[in-house]
């Protein structure tokens, strides 16, 4: 009987501590940054020697894509290990809305300096991470799955615009 009653009674969503909400950002903006060095070396040193041969020219074009595909990967890896540790609510989904969402951000950005990239990347990842995280601490699964799709299909927008 207890038990019943203290379902009915729990919060709308899952409560999170101002510790977890500061680790999420600064990891949010170091995952952005990681990305964005990855997709770098991987596309300057082993990609390019790799794919550019002198004549070849079209497989050089996508080296950029390619790096940029392991980095995400290896990324989101690393940032599903990191939230399972500092304890954040429904961890895979944040990861996985999160590199949906942002795939493909530094090819798009790739033209601009690097400076600019490199702000941006962690930037977008900080505001991915620290927004997905907060959605998903909501307690009706249907409605996380409801928003998170919402947000993936409003950021996948705003990026290919």
């Amino acid at each position: 009987m207890n038990e019943a009653y203290q379902t009915d009674t729990q919060a709308a969503y899952v409560a999170m501590t101002t510790k977890q909400l500061i680790q999420v950002v600064v990891f949010g903006a170091v995952a952005g940054l990681f990305v964005w060095g990855l997709t770098y070396v991987l596309e300057t040193y082993v990609l390019k020697s790799l794919l550019c041969q002198v004549t070849q020219v079209s497989p050089c074009e996508v080296a950029v894509q390619y790096s940029e595909a392991v980095a995400t990967i290896v990324g989101g890896a690393i940032g599903l290990l990191v939230l399972v540790k500092i304890q954040v609510f429904r961890p895979l989904l944040v990861v996985i809305a999160t590199v949906i969402s942002l795939w493909g951000l530094v090819g798009v950005l790739s033209e601009l300096p690097w400076y600019i990239v490199g702000l941006s990347s962690a930037g977008m990842y900080l505001l991915g991470y620290l927004l997905f995280t907060w959605v998903t601490r909501l307690r009706l699964f249907w409605l996380v799955i409801v928003l998170l799709l919402v947000l993936i299909v409003t950021m996948r927008l705003i990026l290919t615009v």
